[in-house]
């Protein structure tokens, strides 16, 4: 028990300290503010010494500012030895090139940390650092691959410009793996399937003349050269997610989504561009070579890709409007079909959803559905009610329209009460709201049942996220 409780006490005190604590003790607070903590090792001193050594001789923290990991000091185990290196990042505001610099610190035979290299870059300020395996197997030292801000958007139109830099550590001298290259946004993923992540650097280009392109990055020797690039949809504005992934047939693929200069009717829309290798060459395999755009999954921004039906393959959103049964309503209601891409550009849709976004739910569609039913909204907000309603109505012919489903959100006060009332079946239920259904006259013509809606009731849940 005394083992497992000094463990305990060591985890924590490494975690705090590096807790990202401003100024200069960033890493070790005062001895007086130390109270009932165990003091820092001799090596962490040691490391601490250094930083401060630093900071002295002017420069300051300049932690990345993006990323999963944006403290000024990190510890990651950079050359497989199952022991951390220490990275630290700092601005030389003084230096008449390259002010920002990312120092490395090894731990030798003792323990102890001690400087080995260091990186420098030009720029404003680390845009953020990832580690990656670009040369060799799991097995070899990982690389850096650092991105650099060169400079901050000054207005709504303009774009922050960014500069990608790749470096090998062998023996602890940082090898430049490519120049540093201008990028909207970047991705490391081994497309190939070789064991070795390659880079593909993507760039928006906004101009009538400029064409929006991806180019891929694969190693040659101890070089990360051009293999090849790929346009993307000539109407794409933004590039605001990136993923990658497998396509239905299991080749990889690169997922590129942004926003896109109105195309259809008014309304916020979207676009991806679909990445993969053939014959070792970069394709966009959904680009139109007419309209240049990938017109299959230009759609309403309603929700970005994500694996709907969990079989681990990503699904594209197509969203269309479904009938309003209150024909005078503003309101609009959308569906979605989820699409899986191949290799040769053909998709098929996996399945349809009723998507509501502004309530946070969505709800399988069975196919017998189609062309059969239409939507109303029924929402009560009075005292202590707090209630967003759906209703489903079925028709057989032109007229004949009968309510056969509704779901209700509650998250008024008395939202256990209204959610329990006759003829309601909860659904989901936390701290703050409550899903339930209410089965109507005309469920049994479509042989409706409370398992069935619950099996294809599910909460929207964040989309795919980006680098």
């Amino acid at each position: 028990m005394a083992k497992r409780l000094a463990l305990l006490l060591c985890a924590l005190f490494s975690l705090w300290m590096l807790s990202g604590c401003s100024g200069p003790g960033i890493i070790f607070r005062a001895t007086d503010e130390l109270y009932s903590l165990p003091r820092p090792s001799s090596e962490y001193t040691m490391l601490q010494k250094a930083l401060q050594q630093l900071l002295d001789e002017g420069l300051e923290y300049a932690p990345p500012v993006s990323g999963s990991n944006t403290q000024p000091v990190r510890l990651s185990d950079l050359d497989g030895d199952d022991q951390p290196e220490a990275l630290a990042f700092f601005r030389d505001s003084s230096a008449d090139a390259a002010p920002l610099k990312i120092y490395i610190f090894h731990q030798n035979e003792d323990g102890e940390f001690e400087q080995v290299c260091t990186i420098d870059g030009e720029g404003s300020e680390i845009n953020s650092v990832t580690l990656c395996q670009l040369v060799g197997d799991d097995s070899s030292p990982q690389e850096l691959v650092i991105s650099w801000q060169m400079a901050n958007s000054s207005s709504a139109t303009s774009h922050t410009v960014y500069t990608l830099s790749a470096f090998s550590l062998s023996n602890w001298e940082p090898v430049e793996l490519m120049n540093p290259t201008r990028y909207t946004r970047y991705i490391a993923s081994d497309l190939d399937q070789d064991g070795e992540r390659e880079l593909l650097l993507m760039n928006v280009e906004n101009s009538d003349n400029a064409t929006s392109t991806a180019t891929y990055y694969d190693r040659s020797g101890l070089r990360l050269d051009s293999i090849s690039t790929a346009n993307l949809s000539t109407s794409i504005s933004t590039i605001d997610k990136v993923k990658d992934g497998l396509l239905a047939d299991g080749t990889p693929v690169v997922y590129v989504s942004g926003s896109v200069v109105d195309k259809i009717g008014g309304s916020s829309s979207q676009i991806t561009d679909v990445l993969t290798l053939k014959k070792g060459t970069l394709c966009n395999i959904t680009l139109n070579s007419e309209t240049l755009d990938s017109d299959t999954t230009l759609r309403y921004a309603i929700t970005g890709g994500q694996d709907i039906n969990e079989d681990g393959v990503l699904e594209i959103p197509h969203p269309f409007v479904l009938p309003n049964y209150e024909q005078d309503s503003a309101d609009v209601f959308y569906a979605i079909d989820w699409q899986q891409y191949f290799s040769d550009g053909s998709y098929v849709a996996m399945t349809t959803t009723y998507y509501n976004n502004a309530d946070g739910w969505y709800l399988e569609l069975p196919a017998d559905w189609e062309n059969h039913f239409s939507l109303s909204r029924q929402d009560v907000t009075s005292g202590s009610t707090n209630e967003r309603g759906i209703v489903f109505y079925y028709t057989d012919g032109p007229k004949a329209w009968s309510p056969f489903l509704a779901i209700y959100k509650n998250i008024g006060s008395n939202r256990q009460e209204r959610s329990t009332s006759p003829g309601r079946i909860q659904l989901y239920e936390d701290s703050s709201m409550v899903f339930s259904m209410e089965l109507l006259d005309h469920s049994p013509v479509l042989n409706l049942s409370e398992a069935g809606i619950k099996k294809g009731f599910h909460l929207i849940v964040p989309d795919w996220s980006t680098d």
